[in-house]
């Protein structure tokens, strides 16, 4: 590692930017979607990608890939961040980092993926990718490219992201061209059932669509439920009507342009109360309703039969009853 110089450090460059100076939305974007790519990447690497469910592993794995932002400077018109690890002591013995592999790796990969070649590099599916992708709507904002320095070694790894990349990591994300469609509109459903992932668009016109994706897409269709959404997928028709009957989804994004569209399709009302999740028990549910135990269980039999009135009076009025019901249907 060069002295004085900080484990990563991230230009960026363009007209969006200046010397030391960027926008928070933009700040925000880059850090949550590198802290997005750094933890996919880990879970992949770590052969825990299939898992639907978050647990001790994941937050060990957001321990040791975290990342404290130390230093926001400016490099002619460009701006600089610098980061370290969060606790680099704790990581001391050589070959045993994973974090720093995991950093490295993701970096390294990110180089790979702006090519034409259609292998996926080490630590790397389409989770990944789409954290990129998301990333790399900086670059359609005034950015002109990203530069990434990572400091480990005496020779130091840099991986540009370009405009050209973001292009051909988008056309990866999306994959082959058969029967491909693409449908915008609000994304209001989903099931993260680990057999049947599934979620539904609702475009402004037309009929909602389904929309089938797997666990490398979960993070991304998670942090888009209720938002405005592209989808982009091989769709499946109805052989008679032509209609869209689900999409095989390759890629979603958010059309943070349009938010103001499909608004009527977001669900109204007040929250639940928070007593609603909770499960009180027999006894808690009595004393909230005041319901008082019976001693006598007595009190709760009651005589409901008119004195004035026998059994055998009442089964004769039924029977009587019966049959004038029947001599009237044998009359129609």
């Amino acid at each position: 590692m060069q002295e004085h110089e900080n484990l990563l450090s991230i230009r960026l460059d363009g007209k969006a930017v200046g010397p030391g100076r960027i926008s928070v939305s933009h700040l925000l974007r880059l850090l949550s979607q590198l802290n997005k790519v750094l933890i996919r990447s880990g879970q992949v690497l770590k052969g825990e990608a299939d898992s639907l469910r978050k647990g001790p592993k994941e937050k060990q794995l957001k321990d040791i890939v975290a990342l404290d932002l130390v230093k926001l400077t400016h490099g002619s018109p460009a701006v600089v961040l610098g980061l370290e690890r969060k606790c680099p002591l704790q990581y001391s013995l050589p070959g045993m980092d994973h974090g720093l592999e995991i950093i490295e790796k993701a970096i390294a990969g990110l180089h790979q993926v702006q090519q034409d070649d259609n292998t996926l590099p080490p630590g790397y599916d389409t989770g990944v990718l789409m954290a990129w992708r998301d990333m790399g709507v900086l670059l359609e904002q005034g950015v002109s490219e990203i530069r990434f320095t990572l400091n480990h070694r005496p020779q130091c790894l840099e991986t540009r992201f370009t405009p050209d990349g973001y292009r051909r990591l988008q056309q990866r994300i999306k994959g082959p061209q058969i029967n491909i469609r693409t449908i915008e509109g609000r994304l209001l459903m989903a099931d993260f059932k680990e057999h049947g992932t599934r979620c539904r668009v609702h475009p402004s016109v037309g009929d909602p669509v389904l929309c089938l994706f797997n666990e490398e897409q979960k993070e991304e269709v998670l942090e888009n439920i209720l938002y405005y959404v592209k989808v982009i997928g091989e769709a499946k028709e109805d052989p008679v009507t032509g209609k869209i009957t689900s999409i095989k989804l390759h890629d979603i994004e958010r059309l943070e342009d349009r938010e103001d569209e499909g608004v009527d399709l977001l669900p109204k009302g007040s929250p639940l109360p928070m007593a609603f999740w909770q499960s009180p028990s027999i006894e808690e549910l009595a004393a909230a309703q005041g319901v008082q135990p019976i001693s006598n269980f007595e009190n709760i039999l009651g005589d409901f039969w008119p004195e004035d009135e026998s059994v055998e009076e009442f089964i004769a009025c039924v029977d009587h009853w019966r049959d004038d019901d029947s001599t009237q249907e044998k009359r129609k």
